[in-house]
């Protein structure tokens, strides 16, 4: 009934040197997590709507010695293994080993405000990190504050853009209920001695990452400049192409960040990841028209386009099931090109031109429980009985849609 999984927990975009960047780790990797399955669903629900209750508190035992943990609990598994979440906005399993005692008091759950949550990421990071903060954002650079503050205008312009597209469609978009962070290194040496082990073996390779379990972006300056950047290094990097292509993968990792703050989606949740990174590839594009490097709501992703039509050719015929039953292409070194650029195409038709359809499935999948997991069979119900029930048709009219694209 009860099963303990390990995983990453990262979002982040391998690079290859065809089209950009080529998929993500986050959607694919859990973080570590008390899976629990769907014969305790109904415990899931129950805890979800206790949540008004009073602040949660745990006393643990960890290598480090014993903690107290304060937070809400998520969910918790029939052998007592229990997912917090905590005031800071980050995620901790706590195995039913490690709990020494648990309680709760009478103070409703409250998040950390932005002068908490900037003290407690300035304790955890090395010396020399600063604050920039923004209406939204908590960014922490030990970059140059022009830097800093043209990281705190790109993520601002982010938001707007994102939350703007979705309430003009009637899609429920909540303010985040934490501070967003972001956290900038100087250098992108510094980001890989940094983010190594949490990471992987991947970092040398991406421009920045979302984690699942702190709920923070972190990126490092893109300029080459070491954390100096002037106002006209920022000119003279935002006119590189390949600045451009950077900058997309950190609003990649940013929009990660948002759908999962927002009320879009929950990193608790089983969110299908070409949901997930197709969301993501959405917002990612950048803007022709701009100086500013910014990305752009609605315009065609021309790698993604580029990469599906190729696909095309060589399509089978149960492409679109296999996308929505399970995340085994996505996961897969093999397919993952083709599934995310299927994955873009998806999520820019049924947003374009299915928009009703696209608000009521992802609602369905909003509102499942924490760390219950659909096995296929679900998963395809839930997008037949939302978006459509003849799959076929859909699957001809999305491919027609997608192939008149320019």
């Amino acid at each position: 009934m009860f099963a303990t999984e390990y995983h990453a927990g990262v979002c982040s975009r391998k690079c290859v040197p065809t089209h950009g960047c080529q998929w993500c780790i986050c959607a694919s990797s859990r973080f570590p997590v008390l899976a629990i399955r769907s014969a305790i669903a109904w415990a899931c629900v129950l805890l979800g709507a206790g949540w008004l209750h009073g602040m949660d508190l745990l006393r643990i035992q960890d290598p480090d010695g014993q903690r107290e943990l304060r937070g809400k609990i998520l969910a918790e598994g029939g052998d007592g293994g229990i997912l917090l979440l905590g005031q800071d906005g980050g995620l901790t399993a706590v195995l039913p080993d490690q709990i020494l005692s648990r309680g709760s008091d009478k103070s409703p759950f409250t998040a950390l405000n932005a002068e908490e949550i900037s003290a407690l990421w300035l304790s955890r990071l090395p010396a020399g990190f600063e604050v920039h903060r923004t209406a939204h954002y908590v960014v922490l650079h030990n970059a140059s504050r022009e830097y800093a503050r043209w990281c705190g205008g790109l993520l601002e312009r982010l938001y707007t853009s994102f939350t703007n597209y979705f309430t003009r469609r009637g899609v429920t978009i909540s303010p985040p209920e934490f501070p967003l962070v972001a956290i900038v290194y100087a250098s992108r040496s510094e980001y890989i001695e940094q983010c190594r082990e949490e990471v992987g073996p991947a970092v040398s390779q991406v421009h920045g990452h979302f984690n699942l379990q702190t709920n923070v972006v972190k990126m490092y300056d893109l300029t080459g400049s070491g954390g100096k950047a002037s106002a006209a290094d920022l000119s003279r990097s935002l006119a590189r192409p390949e600045t451009q292509h950077n900058i997309a993968t950190v609003v990649h990792e940013a929009a990660h960040q948002l759908a999962n703050n927002c009320g879009l989606i929950y990193r608790w949740n089983d969110t299908p990841q070409w949901l997930n990174e197709g969301l993501a590839m959405f917002f990612e594009t950048p803007d022709p028209r701009s100086s500013r490097a910014v990305t752009a709501v609605g315009l065609v992703n021309a790698a993604r386009l580029s990469q599906f039509r190729s696909y095309l050719s060589r399509r089978p015929a149960d492409s679109l099931q296999t996308l929505l039953k399970d995340d085994h292409r996505v996961q897969h070194t093999d397919t993952a090109a083709d599934a995310y650029a299927e994955s873009w195409a998806l999520v820019y038709y049924l947003l374009l031109q299915r928009p009703k359809e696209f608000k009521a499935y992802v609602e369905r999948i909003a509102s499942k429980p924490p760390l219950v997991y659909a096995d296929a069979e679900e998963r395809i119900r839930d997008f037949r009985e939302t978006v459509s029930e003849d799959l076929e048709k859909l699957d001809a009219d999305f491919v027609r849609f997608i192939s008149r694209l320019k």
